[in-house]
């Protein structure tokens, strides 16, 4: 009997208490036919503030269509203590780190010695909060297929520098599957030096070479694909791309344009633009410059002999650049094109995920960063219907990244 009453609580618990008041993460929610902005916020425990706040993509909160995808955020937990008995408003504001004069005036108390057990009290949110320790990473991670020391080093916020010299690594690029790294313990995160700043310094800096999104006044936004091609996704994703009339650019890694040599020419016929991605994918910050003309030379040649077209736009593996970089891809006469909001699917392989790490961060002038390959990009092939129709629906217009920054896209 007892057994079945506790049921029947949990039960009611959660009837009476959504499931998404307890999410601790973002979550995606569809839009229905007839929903409003003010009842999906209801639904979640959140505002509407909070959830236009969450969907930077949107250029018209007051108008969402059925269909439409909306990243919610995690609902604020609720600020209360619950008066127990012996307690009195000294003891609560001892144990809460809370003035009693703060907890009186948010529970209009007029008699602070009235108090009664079980009752209710309204706390400010940051009341019994501390600073929270550094997190300590693990002591290994063990080297999985697709990995690379960047990948890495993003999944568990540890730089690549640290990796390397607790592994002695002197071939960055040189990981095996099974591989055992040792982990630094207790590190705190620091971004590597030659990230600082990077992108808004190189924009900055180098305005006619580097690029990572396009103006701010145009309502044009450009889809791109690094990595590819393949014989599997990169055909998906063209026929995503037709089937929504949607213009998007490839950046191709050498090595593999021969033997994908059909998939290269159906990006061109069907008017979408390629760009160089580098030969083998090294990080250019490690390579010296005869080895970097090298990359892109043979790259150069391999689409050359495919398609006729000598690229004039690249993109820097893992987007590793710094003033050396930048300014040898200037004297190759390249232009450069980073990103202003990744998708990160080659690390979060489900399309909720893939909604989640994009959409917040789409703006007007936005360059999106999705992969084509290396391995399983089926994510992403399902990922893309629902994340066009979304921007499309918010007046977005989808074009090729030249067209974005008004550039030459060949030579």
């Amino acid at each position: 009997m007892k057994k079945n009453l506790r049921m029947l609580a949990i039960l009611l618990i959660i009837a009476l208490f959504p499931t998404a008041a307890f999410a601790q993460t973002d979550r995606v929610h569809r839009v229905a036919p007839g929903e409003a902005l003010f009842m999906i916020a209801q639904k979640y425990g959140i505002t509407i503030q909070e959830l236009v706040a969450k969907n930077g993509y949107l250029r018209n909160p007051n108008a969402i269509f059925p269909r439409q995808v909306l990243i919610v955020p995690p609902a604020s937990k609720p600020s209360v203590y619950t008066v127990q008995s012996g307690d009195s408003l000294f003891k609560i504001s001892q144990k809460v780190n809370v003035p009693m004069a703060t907890i009186a005036q948010l529970n209009n108390l007029s008699d602070w010695n009235q108090l009664h057990v079980g009752q209710v009290l309204s706390l400010p949110p940051s009341a019994g909060t501390s600073v929270p320790a550094a997190p300590t990473a693990p002591a290994t991670y063990t080297v999985k297929a697709g990995d690379t020391l960047y990948k890495i080093s993003q999944q568990l916020n540890i730089s690549m520098t640290i990796l390397a010299q607790e592994n002695n690594l002197t071939d960055w690029n040189q990981l095996r599957v099974g591989q055992v790294l040792k982990l630094p313990v207790a590190q705190i995160p620091q971004p590597e030096p030659t990230f600082l700043g990077t992108v808004s310094n190189m924009s900055a800096k180098y305005p006619d070479t580097f690029y990572s999104r396009g103006p701010s006044t145009t309502n044009k936004i450009a889809l791109t694909f690094d990595d590819g091609p393949d014989g599997l996704y990169t055909s998906q994703i063209l026929d995503v791309l037709k089937a929504h009339k949607v213009p998007s650019t490839f950046f191709l890694i050498g090595s593999k344009v021969e033997t994908h040599a059909r998939e290269v020419q159906r990006i061109v016929a069907e008017g979408h633009v390629i760009a160089n991605h580098t030969w083998s994918h090294p990080d250019l910050r490690k390579i010296d410059s005869a080895q970097l003309a090298a990359e892109f030379e043979q790259t150069e040649k391999a689409l050359e002999k495919v398609t006729g077209l000598k690229t004039a736009l690249m993109r820097p593996p893992y987007g590793g650049i710094n003033d050396g970089v930048i300014e040898n891809l200037r004297d190759l006469n390249y232009k450069v094109i980073n990103w202003s909001a990744d998708s990160m699917d080659w690390r979060d392989r489900n399309v909720d995920s893939i909604l989640i790490n994009t959409l917040p961060d789409v703006r007007n002038g936005g360059i999106l960063l999705f992969h084509s390959g290396p391995g399983d990009s089926a994510a992403t092939v399902a990922a893309l219907p629902e994340l066009i129709e979304t921007l499309k629906m918010q007046g977005y217009e989808f074009v090729t990244v030249d067209k974005l920054l008004n550039l030459k896209p060949y030579r």
